[in-house]
C-alpha cells in the first residue's frame, strides 16, 4: 500500500502528459503510486508515455475501452488506487516544486480533522509563460467563508483522504455536476471535515481558452448556481453568494464579448478575490 495515490485521467492528452508525469517523478516524497486512466484516447496513451516511466512498478495505466468521461474515470481511479491519500493531476498541468506531496502529507498527517488540502497555483499559457499566480486561503474558517463564492481549489493541486471521499460516494457522475464534479465533492466533503491549503504555488495550471471562455461556460455557471442552492445553507453567507451567482451568470454574457487579453486580466482578478 502506498501513502498516496496520484490519479491522472487523460483523453487524447498526448502532447503534455510526459511533462505531468515527470513532475511526479521529481517529487522528494517517493512512497506513491501513479494511476493513469486512459479514457479511450486514440492512439492509446501508452504509446507516447516515456518507457522509463512505464517500467516503474509504481505506475499503472488503466484503459477504458470507450470514452466514459471525466467523472467515471475519476471514480475508476479511486476504486483502483491503494493509497491512504489521493492526489490529483491532469495531463496538461504539472507540479512545479519537488516537495509538493511532502508539504500536503505533512499537513494531513498532523491535522486529522482536515479532509482536503490544496496548494497555490501558477496559471500559464500554452507556451508555459506565467499569466498570474493564485494563492488560496489556508485555514478552514477562511476557505469555508468563501466556498460559495467560488471553487477554492485548483483540482490538480488537491490531496484528500481516500476513505472519506469513498464514504461520500466518490465523484458525482450525474449531468448536473459535469465539469463541476470537483466543486460538488468539496461542498459535500466540507460537511464532514475541515478544509486547508498550503500557501505555496506548487501547481502549474494550463489556462487554455476554455478556462476563461467556452460555449459550455454559461451552462456550467447555471449548474454552479444549482450547487449553491443544494448545499449552500450548510455554509456561511448563503443568500449573499446565491445572489452573487445570479449576477455573475448575467455578467458573463458581457464578459464573453471582450478580447482575450482583457478576459485573462479579469479572470485573474476573479480568482484572486
Amino acid at each position: 500500500m502506498s501513502k498516496v495515490s496520484i490519479i491522472l485521467p487523460t483523453y487524447n492528452g498526448h502532447r503534455f502528459i510526459n511533462r505531468a508525469i515527470e513532475s511526479v517523478f521529481s517529487q522528494t516524497f517517493v512512497d506513491w503510486e501513479l494511476v493513469i486512466i486512459d479514457d479511450g484516447s486514440e492512439p492509446a496513451i501508452k504509446l507516447v508515455i516515456d518507457k522509463k516511466y512505464l517500467s516503474d512498478p509504481r505506475v499503472k495505466v488503466l484503459e477504458n475501452k470507450e470514452n466514459l468521461g471525466i467523472q467515471k474515470s475519476l471514480n475508476k481511479g479511486l476504486r483502483e488506487s491503494n493509497g491512504e491519500y489521493i492526489a490529483r493531476l491532469d495531463d496538461d498541468d504539472w507540479w512545479n516544486c519537488n516537495n509538493k506531496l511532502f508539504k500536503q502529507i505533512d499537513l494531513l498527517d498532523s491535522k486529522s480533522d482536515v479532509g482536503i488540502c490544496g496548494t497555490g497555483a501558477v496559471f500559464v499559457n500554452e507556451e508555459g509563460k506565467e499569466l498570474f499566480k493564485y494563492q488560496p486561503n489556508e485555514t478552514d474558517k477562511e476557505i469555508r467563508s468563501l466556498i460559495l463564492k467560488k471553487n477554492p481549489y485548483i483540482h490538480a493541486s488537491v490531496m484528500f483522504r481516500k476513505k472519506l471521499v469513498l464514504d461520500l460516494g466518490g465523484y458525482d457522475e450525474s449531468k448536473e455536476t459535469l465539469h463541476l464534479e470537483d466543486y460538488d465533492l468539496w461542498l459535500r466533503l466540507g460537511v464532514k471535515a475541515e478544509f486547508a491549503s498550503v500557501r505555496h504555488s506548487c501547481t502549474s495550471f494550463f489556462l487554455g481558452s476554455g478556462g476563461i471562455s467556452s460555449k459550455f461556460k454559461k451552462e456550467q455557471l447555471i449548474r454552479n448556481t444549482q450547487l449553491i442552492k443544494k448545499y449552500g445553507k450548510q455554509y456561511p453567507r448563503y443568500f449573499k453568494y446565491l445572489a452573487y451567482s445570479y449576477a455573475r451568470n448575467f455578467l458573463y454574457s458581457l464578459y464573453n464579448l471582450m478580447p482575450s487579453g482583457i478576459k485573462t486580466k479579469l479572470f485573474a482578478i476573479y480568482k484572486r478575490n
